[in-house]
């Protein structure tokens, strides 16, 4: 009878919290660099270039931000998330900065009308994005810009990108991750800056 009463005081402690609550969790978005925020959208006398939706590496696929541990390890953070899945993340900062660099180009990300004409679209992978206990970012990446229907490379690239970020904690990490898809999209603008003159 003792031992059944001990259960019943265990169990409404335990839904009271008086074993102590967890941590709230923490969200934390991508952002764009200053110049980015604050561009003007062009009209795209240029032409129209697409943004497809970001592809990622299926473990990074989850709210909870990956900390990388080692070369074959990570940690999934509990209380520290993403505010949004991780691949619109990067595709909306991706989306800002190309419009910024490239003044010429009406930049649309994925859903657009479909009766508007591609000049050439963006797509982008990502094998590897986050950091590790030291705070350092980490961005592996493959790019290709492609022909209108999506039937051509016209380029391709591939990133493998570090920085240190300015402080501890998970703020300047996001932070440094942030300038890292940034450091992309300026990969990605100068191959489209090379393209061919449009035909008139």
């Amino acid at each position: 009878m003792h031992r059944f009463h001990l259960t019943l005081v265990a169990v409404a402690l335990a839904t009271t919290g008086c074993f102590g609550t967890s941590p709230p969790s923490k969200f934390f978005v991508l952002s764009a660099s200053a110049a980015a925020n604050t561009a003007v959208p062009s009209t795209g006398p240029e032409g129209t270039l697409g943004v497809f939706p970001t592809k990622v590496a299926e473990y990074l696929d989850r709210p909870q931000i990956v900390t990388f541990v080692g070369d074959n390890a990570v940690e999934l953070d509990e209380f520290n998330r993403w505010a949004e899945p991780l691949g619109a993340g990067v595709t909306r900062v991706v989306s800002q900065e190309l419009s910024s660099l490239l003044p010429g180009w009406r930049v649309l990300p994925q859903p657009w009308d479909p009766e508007v004409p591609l000049r050439a679209r963006v797509v982008v992978n990502i094998s590897a994005l986050g950091w590790n206990n030291r705070g350092e970012a980490r961005l592996e990446a493959n790019w290709a810009v492609l022909s209108g229907d999506g039937t051509q490379a016209l380029a391709r690239g591939r990133v493998v990108l570090r920085r240190e970020a300015s402080g501890t904690g998970p703020g300047p990490a996001v932070a440094a991750t942030s300038a890292l898809v940034t450091a992309l999209s300026h990969d990605v603008a100068v191959a489209v800056r090379a393209l061919p003159a449009a035909k008139p």
